[in-house]
C-alpha cells in the first residue's frame, strides 16, 4: 500500500517530467540557443545552402512573406516568443528543483 510520501514522491516526479517537457518545448522559441546552434553548425563545418543554421532558418521565415506588415508580424512573433520562452524557461527550472526537493522530502519523510 502506497504511504503519502510515496504518493508525493510519485506527484514530485510529475512535476519534474513537466519541467522537462516545458524546457523542450522554450528551447524551440529560443533565440540564444538558435545562436549557439548555428555557431556550433558553423564551427563544425555542416552549413550548407540545404541545411543552414537555426538563425538563417528564423530570418528566411521572416524574409518569406511577401510585405513589410507581414516581416514586421513574423519579427514581432519571434520576439514575443522568445520572451515567453525565457518564461517558460525559469518556470520550467522552478518546476525541477521543486520537484527534486518534494522526492527527497518524501525519501526522507517515510
Amino acid at each position: 500500500m502506497l504511504g503519502a510520501s510515496h504518493w508525493l514522491m510519485i506527484a514530485a516526479a510529475g512535476l519534474v517530467l513537466l519541467g522537462i517537457l516545458l524546457r523542450r518545448w522554450a528551447a524551440r522559441y529560443d533565440l540564444k540557443e538558435a545562436a549557439i546552434e548555428s555557431a556550433w553548425t558553423l564551427l563544425r563545418g555542416k552549413r550548407t545552402d540545404a541545411n543552414p543554421t537555426a538563425i538563417e532558418a528564423k530570418l528566411r521565415e521572416i524574409g518569406a512573406r511577401s510585405t513589410w506588415t507581414g516581416k514586421a508580424g513574423e519579427t514581432a512573433r519571434t520576439a514575443i516568443g522568445h520572451a515567453a520562452s525565457q518564461v517558460a524557461q525559469a518556470t520550467a527550472l522552478a518546476a525541477i528543483l521543486l520537484g527534486l526537493a518534494l522526492i527527497a522530502a518524501g525519501y526522507i519523510w517515510r
